[in-house]
């Protein structure tokens, strides 16, 4: 079975770098920790400065599976350029004939080169998240965290807040939290992204019953800038992390089980 599990997985690595290479968008309810140790910024919000980023999630463990096609069409529709889809699990992915890879499908729906996060294995199915680029990447970097957490590092480009015609490069990551020791696992790992040459930002998804332990580690952190998504009262809240970035504005659609929370985050 593991081998079965390996190959499996090196199949799913070689048909993400496949797409990569050939495949182939409100309300200010945030909520900014900061004033519980984090340092803040008193620049004047630069909107020409601020990329729209967006996080499809129905901020819970329930499957997109089903929600693919309403998704697909609001990236399509909304013209998004980089987004992360929670919860596109690779389902019965031991049998070719019944196996259903929602990172493929949703490509494909969308006109989108995709990337699949994965958390790990829950009986027959491989659970993650996918990231979707309007255009090809050459690399990603995807690094080990703690059992059921990768996180997932992607040199690209996202859309300017005020001219969405136009690119600005973006270090990109995403993380999905699920227990105390990822987080504190994931420290390390966050300052070197976030740090000098790379300067990432990293948006991510965590257990709202973890979401203090996770502004409090990041807090102390000197120089780094930790939001939170609104108010934490879902399964999961959203965060943007980076010592670089700030987010200064969400605007929430409904699509079908899940929303997409259209992100702007400012390059400080």
């Amino acid at each position: 079975m593991k081998t079965m599990k390996k190959n499996i997985l090196n199949i799913l690595m070689l048909l993400m770098c496949g797409m990569m290479m050939t495949a182939c968008g409100g309300s200010d309810d945030n909520y900014d920790p900061g004033s519980e140790g984090g340092e803040q910024e008193k620049d004047e919000w630069n909107k020409d400065n601020t990329v729209n980023i967006c996080f499809i999630t129905s901020l819970s463990d329930a499957s997109a599976n089903a929600n693919v096609e309403k998704v697909a069409n609001y990236i399509k529709t909304n013209d998004v350029k980089l987004a992360v889809v929670d919860n596109t699990d690779v389902t019965k992915y031991a049998d070719p004939a019944t196996c259903q890879n929602v990172s493929t499908q949703l490509s494909n729906l969308s006109v989108r080169f995709c990337s699949f996060v994965m958390e790990g294995y829950k009986g027959d199915n491989i659970e993650g998240s996918t990231i979707v680029l309007s255009h090809k990447i050459n690399s990603v970097q995807t690094t080990p965290v703690a059992e059921g957490c990768f996180i997932q590092y992607v040199p690209t480009q996202a859309p300017l807040m005020n001219n969405p015609a136009k690119m600005k490069e973006v270090a990109f990551a995403t993380v999905k939290f699920t227990t105390q020791e990822q987080i504190n696992a994931a420290e390390n790992i966050m300052k070197r992204l976030t740090g000098s040459p790379t300067k990432a930002v990293i948006v991510g998804e965590v257990k709202t019953s973890l979401s203090k332990a996770l502004v409090n580690k990041m807090s102390a952190i000197s120089g780094m800038n930790i939001s939170l998504v609104m108010q934490p009262v879902d399964d999961y809240t959203l965060f943007v992390v980076g010592r670089n970035w700030k987010l200064r504005e969400t605007a929430t659609t409904e699509i079908g089980t899940q929303n997409a929370f259209l992100l702007s985050i400012e390059e400080i």
